[in-house]
């Protein structure tokens, strides 16, 4: 009886596990049910939404003006994408009689662009151009319009409101590129608007890839609930508009609105600026893009324009926080960023730089965007500043890296040929910025360069994005270059040459004269606040020797100039031989003691400004301070001196107290300082 009954067991188990698996199956299915809806979508349905769903394309830039060192690796790209034509960059849908939907951001890829403005593309290849636009939400994120050509045979696709939480929806769109494909889901929940909580978003599960912004969600009967926008940055839910959104939108007025948190780039403060602008409806493709331009560059430059002036006082150089960094003089060929550091305190540091060489004692001295440039000896300056290709060749092969990315690998560019827009940018200290524009067309970028001509060549500023935001970089630039402490610097022959080209001089040159001999022999500047004349008397020069003219900032009564704040002229560029004169300002009671000594061992002059020769670096340094000028005859009290001058020798090597203190001299005599 044993054997029977165990045998029973096992029957009734296999029947209990049987069960139980059928059991998990339909709970499996009731569960899942929203996983297993594809096949609810039925043929017929499915056909209707793909005719009635196109790609969003831009027509590839024919024209590149880059050229790279090697031929690019084509191959690497896949067949299709290389072959066509077009670049793919969103899905739209038809709801109406010659009306069509997509997201606002797909169309706006086309604001600037160096590619064809958007059309609509079938499953066949035939493209459609973009006639009006007849709705247009930047806030809600979708437009409408209608197309030159109404495709033949396309059924426009009925619209719904919502389905009931976690029905089945269905994702349709453009995925990768790679054509229309249908995708299903579950529509989960609603959320609100992020700012104000105006409307809500639908979100739900149904897979969405680059491409597909701009297409419909559709619900298990076919019907549009929503236009297809983002996925979530934290889970796995995408995002959509609700279709009433645009059912419900204005056909006369468009809305532009954005609300964006503007920073500057040379001071830790922010502002969330909002604006909404409206936009005249109907109108053509291009007429939107010329309002939003318009619309854009309006907010940008009113941004900027509310944080400046919200922060007036503390910005440089206003204010006691300015106080430090306008006494401070450097010699500084390789340009600073103007910034306010961590206490609040405006500084001029500068960034870790590299260098690499050129040709004819030229090189590319490069950092923290920023570059400088000394050109070759067999290129004149005014060829230069000329010829934005050579300029730019000259950048591609030295300091500045740009490649082009194509598949798995990567090719450089050498040449962007000759800029495609050339203007100019005065900064608020009277400087001439030479502004170049280059199109990195396989990118839909530009580069913009702000290059300052110097007696060596240039001091640039390079920014490069997206061509569709060119206004807010160009403005960006803007601002850095008046946030800008930069030496000018070259050999006395580079200064003749500069001398001579006076269209490219910042309007404080008309300060103060600069003379140059043709035989290089002598130096004379003078200006109303003092005059240096170097001659054989006072120290050989030749045609390697280096002229500084050490700009910076400083007070002038009620306002701050940009001015030579002191003179070097130095043996060679190679060498470390230089007479130097140096202009330093009474400082602020509130400044640090080193900077109150210093000014007080200029005045009593105590060590290092007693004409003593000292170590300095592996060679010797002598300084002094230089007689104040007399005021009726007479010397100046101490309390009414608010400006010095010192001078100072520096020598390689050991030449000895003697040597030291009888070039010191000369440049003493040299010298003669016309304010205190």
């Amino acid at each position: 009886m044993l054997v029977p009954s165990s045998g029973i067991l096992v029957r009734r188990a296999q029947a209990l596990l049987l069960l139980r698996v059928l059991l998990l199956t339909v709970l499996l299915t009731t569960v899942l049910g929203g996983q297993a809806t594809a096949a609810e979508l039925s043929a017929s349905a499915q056909q209707r939404i793909r005719s009635a769903t196109f790609e969003v394309v831009q027509l590839k830039p024919t024209a590149d003006q880059a050229v790279y060192e090697r031929p690019l690796p084509l191959d690497l790209i896949p067949y299709q994408q290389r072959v066509d034509r077009y670049r793919s960059i969103g899905t739209a849908f038809a709801i109406g009689e010659n009306r069509f939907v997509t997201a606002a951001h797909v169309i706006l890829l086309g604001v600037g662009s160096q590619f064809g403005p958007p059309a609509l593309r079938d499953a066949s290849g035939q493209v459609y151009d973009i006639d009006q636009v007849l709705e247009y939400s930047q806030p809600q994120d979708f437009v409408e319009f209608s197309l030159k050509q109404v495709p033949r045979s396309v059924h426009p696709l009925k619209t719904a409101g919502p389905p009931a939480l976690n029905s089945a929806v269905f994702a349709v769109g453009n995925a990768l590129g790679e054509g229309i494909v249908i995708r299903d889901g579950v529509y989960t929940s609603d959320t609100p608007e992020e700012e104000e909580g105006r409307w809500k978003w639908l979100r739900f599960t149904a897979a969405a890839s680059p491409g597909n912004s701009g297409g419909p969600l559709v619900d298990d009967s076919g019907r549009v609930v929503g236009v297809v926008l983002r996925k979530s940055p934290s889970e796995n839910l995408n995002y959509a508009a609700p279709i009433r959104l645009v059912t419900g939108g204005s056909e006369h007025q468009g809305v532009a609105g954005q609300r964006t948190t503007f920073r500057l780039p040379f001071m830790d403060v922010s502002e969330i600026i909002e604006e909404h602008a409206q936009i005249a409806l109907p109108k053509p493709l291009g007429d939107l893009y010329a309002a939003v331009q318009s619309i854009r560059q309006s907010f940008i430059e009113s941004g900027d324009t509310a944080v400046l002036s919200h922060h007036q006082d503390r910005l440089f150089p206003n204010g006691a926080t300015s106080d430090e960094l306008l006494t401070r003089v450097y010699r500084s060929p390789f340009p600073r960023h103007i910034a306010e550091r961590q206490d609040r305190l405006w500084g001029a540091a500068l960034p870790n730089t590299h260098r690499a060489e050129l040709e004819h004692n030229g090189f590319v001295q490069y950092g923290d965007g920023m570059f400088r440039l000394r050109a070759p000896d067999d290129l004149a300056l005014s060829a230069l500043y000329g010829d934005s290709k050579q300029f730019m060749d000259l950048m591609l092969r030295s300091g500045y890296s740009l490649y082009r990315s194509v598949g798995t690998d990567s090719v450089k560019v050498v040449s962007l040929g000759r800029a495609q827009e050339e203007s100019s940018y005065r900064d608020k200290f009277g400087r001439l910025w030479q502004v170049k524009v280059w199109p990195i067309a396989f990118d839909d970028a530009s580069l913009i360069t702000f290059n300052l001509p110097t007696p060596e060549g240039y001091v640039s500023l390079f920014l490069r994005g997206p061509t569709a935001v060119k206004g807010l970089i160009m403005r960006q630039e803007q601002l850095l270059a008046d946030f800008i402490w930069v030496t000018y610097e070259g050999t006395l022959p580079r200064w003749r040459e500069y001398l001579a080209l006076r269209s490219v001089q910042p309007s404080a040159f008309g300060n103060f004269s600069l003379d140059i001999d043709p035989e290089f022999s002598r130096v004379r500047f003078d200006s109303k606040r003092c005059s240096l004349t170097i001659g054989p008397d006072e120290e050989p020069l030749t045609r390697d020797s280096v002229l500084s003219l050490n700009f910076s900032f400083f007070r002038d009564g009620a306002r701050v100039v940009w001015e030579p704040g002191g003179i070097a002229l130095g043996e060679h560029t190679q060498k470390n031989n230089w007479l130097i004169v140096q202009r330093t300002s009474r400082p602020a009671a509130s400044l640090p003691e080193e900077i109150q000594s210093a000014w007080a061992k200029e005045a009593a002059g105590e060590f290092p400004y007693n004409g003593v020769a000292a170590d300095d670096n592996g060679g010797m340094r002598i300084s002094m301070a230089a007689d104040l000028p007399r005021a009726n005859g007479q010397v100046p009290a101490a309390d009414q001196v608010k400006v010095r001058y010192v001078l100072r020798v520096i020598a390689e090597g050991a030449p000895g107290q003697p040597v030291m203190h009888a070039k010191l001299e000369r440049l003493h005599k040299a010298f003669k300082a016309l304010e205190y």
